[in-house]
């Protein structure tokens, strides 16, 4: 399942972003504070899920991204920032791919 996560007060044009990739559903933070909406759904992947954000920022500071990039990985799901080019599913198939050689 592709799900696409939205900080409180993120664009519209975000939202049209993450709808353009497929996102099967897309969690959008009710409140400014925090980022319980983020947390659940990390909480919530299943093994080959994807967590799509526009935008590596999306998910709070640079330890806040790492840990949920870490969080994600225990889950054996993945992780895409559209706007970075940053697919862990892509790259992981590379990686194989090339080993493969």
């Amino acid at each position: 399942m592709f799900i696409g996560y939205l900080p409180y007060g993120a664009e519209d044009t975000f939202l049209a972003k993450l709808q353009t990739a497929g996102c099967h559903q897309i969690v959008r933070e009710q409140q400014a504070e925090g980022q319980s909406g983020l947390s659940d759904v990390v909480s919530g992947l299943n093994e080959g899920d994807v967590l799509l954000l526009c935008h590596s920022s999306h998910a709070g500071s640079e330890a806040d991204f790492l840990r949920i990039l870490v969080q994600v990985g225990r889950k054996c799901a993945h992780f895409v920032s559209i706007d970075e080019g940053f697919d862990t599913l892509r790259d992981t198939a590379l990686h194989y791919a090339e080993a493969a050689r």
